[in-house]
């Protein structure tokens, strides 16, 4: 991290999972969490389908489906995902994976620093391309496409690093630098403010006065290479101010290119959960040629991820696995469905005994056609039932929710989560999360990862 302070946070990837039954793959469930959402479709009943991908590891490739598309080799992280199941020219879909540390990064008062390697092959809008997310609870696939997938945090920032150019193009490049190699840049951004979004596409939500923009680009990995640009993120109140290198530099503070800024941010938040993600929307449209391949089956590298600011303190959460109930259209489905006033039973695993934490909290996506008066949230039989949280009522769209519970519910080991409403609706991502644990340590080398053990010392 070249821009920022002291470092709080910071993941190389160079260990792996122990063996922790979770949806993250080789990442450490104790540090990261990860969800994915997809396609969903009652008539043929796909309940968040999920298709196998060819991932390409440090020695080849091979097919891989959740939690196994999340691999660490090299000390890189690499992971992937396939919109489009049946293969069919044009057929795909929207994605996302996202994955998150479990600790917060605080910027309030100040301007705080994100910085990451990831290897930015993307082609467009009509591609797979990186994301950076920011809300202020650890929801789920926090996401939106346009105005028709509104899987909105209460309060976020989202950056989309999807302004891709071809060689000899000027696109979203203001200017002519590197204009003989492919490159790419920010193209938009989106403030989530209690719900509603302020998104600089333009569609649906409340548009405000915050704008992106483009300041320069980077230049492109070649497809497939791995090879990284470095990227930091300078977040304040009310501006972002986005940098990168060229792929293939080792960042410096004379490698960084001022790409673009956000203004009037005007965010909701002083303190959140980071999110890197990988979308595709219909990756197959980018294809326009020999030089342009599809990228409906598409693998990112990603490496180096930290922040800086005070340690406020670490999340323990607990994840349901995923149903991966096989489809006849080559799909998993990862989620589960409840007809109206029903409810799918999650099983989430290795809860502590005495747990300690200052506050609980339910995770989960849904999808329905219709809104629910009253979301249905069960935990170990005891009943929270939560009125309709969003102030719009659009249907055929993923949501992501966190439901507060009494620490009280909970039971060591496995602690059954039931959720439904007075709707057919499909629940995917189901996680219990401890918040601010006493004990816990920031996310450095050497730091212990593990549930503190007994009789240690407040974080704060």
């Amino acid at each position: 991290m070249q821009l920022g302070g002291t470092v709080i946070f910071c993941e190389t990837f160079d260990k792996k999972n122990s063996g922790i039954p979770s949806r993250t793959g080789d990442l450490d469930p104790n540090v990261w969490g990860v969800s994915r959402a997809g396609n969903a479709n009652f008539g043929p009943g796909m309940y968040n389908g999920w298709a196998a991908t060819t991932l390409q590891t440090c020695n080849g490739t091979t097919t891989v489906t959740p939690p196994n598309d999340i691999m660490i080799c090299n000390g890189q992280l690499r992971e992937a995902s396939n919109d489009n199941p049946t293969g069919a020219y044009e057929a795909g879909g929207v994605t996302t994976l996202a994955m998150y540390p479990k600790q917060p990064f605080d910027f309030a008062g100040r301007t705080g620093t994100v910085s990451f390697d990831i290897s930015n092959d993307a082609h467009g809008t009509h591609s797979a391309w990186p994301e950076f997310w920011l809300t202020n609870l650890p929801v789920p696939t926090p996401f939106n496409h346009f105005d028709s997938w509104q899987a909105l945090p209460q309060h976020g920032l989202g950056i989309r690093f999807a302004a891709a150019v071809s060689a000899g193009g000027y696109g979203f490049c203001p200017n002519g630098n590197n204009l003989d190699k492919r490159r790419w840049t920010v193209d938009s951004a989106v403030v989530v403010r209690n719900y509603v979004m302020d998104d600089t596409v333009g569609l649906g939500g409340v548009r405000t006065k915050m704008a992106v923009k483009q300041l320069d680009c980077v230049v492109s990995p070649p497809d497939n290479s791995g090879i990284t640009n470095h990227v930091e993120l300078r977040i304040s109140q009310n501006q972002i101010d986005i940098y990168a290198t060229d792929a293939g530099l080792a960042p410096s503070p004379a490698n960084l290119k001022h790409i673009a800024v956000v203004t009037d941010a005007n965010l909701s938040l002083t303190r959140g959960l980071i999110w890197l993600q990988d979308v595709h929307y219909n990756a197959d449209k980018a294809e326009s040629g020999p030089n342009i391949p599809s990228q409906r089956q598409h693998t990112f590298v990603w490496d180096n991820v930290a922040f800086d600011g005070p340690f406020t303190y670490r999340d323990f959460s607990y994840d349901a696995l995923d149903d991966n109930q096989p489809n006849a259209d080559k799909t998993l489905d990862l989620g589960k469905v409840s007809l109206p006033n029903q409810t799918a039973s999650w099983n989430v695993l290795n809860m502590p005994a005495n747990p300690k934490a200052a506050a609980v909290r339910v995770l989960f996506n849904f999808y329905q056609y219709d809104s629910s008066k009253v979301l249905n949230v069960t935990v170990n039989g005891h009943a929270h039932p939560t009125p309709w949280p969003y102030p719009d009522t659009q249907g055929y769209t993923w949501r992501t929710f966190a439901v507060t519970i009494p620490i009280t519910d909970l039971v060591p080991g496995t602690n059954v989560v039931q959720l439904g409403s007075d709707q057919a609706m499909v629940t995917s991502n189901v996680n219990i999360v401890l918040v601010d644990v006493p004990g816990g340590v920031p996310v450095l080398p050497g730091s212990n990862n593990a549930y503190p053990a007994a009789g240690v010392s407040p974080s704060r």
